[in-house]
């Protein structure tokens, strides 16, 4: 089961963006968590709304503990700027994975920043090779997903 989780998102617009390309990928269920200003008020329901009509499921939890304690993945990767990762995201292994029998959570940051130390601690934080950057959380879904199309 593949879980596609956008954290602390504030746009509206970047939230709507991440949420189309993981219902394009077929993501199981997308996770949004701790989002606040136009992103809770408008791009929340805007993503449910997506999702309906494309047959996705949307979960909307108050912060990242939250996501982990009510969906308890087996894997749960963050997705962070090469500095803060451990490793590099083995596409290989995800595939793997996903075609097991685990639940899989495929975490990013909504905002401008990454994840904090703190929220770290939660998943296991990973890069993507030669990224050192924040990326848009739809950028960022749309490598992880198509490459796990095309492996």
């Amino acid at each position: 089961m593949l879980i596609t989780l956008i954290h602390n998102s504030y746009s509206s617009v970047k939230l709507v963006d991440a949420a189309r390309v993981c219902l394009l990928f077929d993501s199981d269920l997308i996770v949004i968590s701790k989002a606040t200003s136009s992103a809770a008020q408008t791009g929340v329901p805007e993503v449910e709304k997506l999702a309906f009509k494309r047959g996705g499921k949307v979960l909307y939890v108050p912060d990242l503990i939250d996501a982990i304690e009510l969906l308890g993945p087996d894997k749960f990767y963050m997705v962070v700027p090469k500095r803060l990762g451990k490793e590099k995201l083995d596409f290989n292994l995800l595939k793997e994975e996903l075609s097991s029998d685990l639940k899989v959570m495929i975490g990013v940051s909504g905002g401008h920043t990454s994840f904090s130390l703190k929220e770290l601690e939660n998943g296991y934080p990973v890069y993507i090779d030669d990224i050192d950057e924040n990326l848009s959380p739809s950028a960022v879904f749309a490598i992880i997903l198509y490459s796990l199309k095309v492996t």
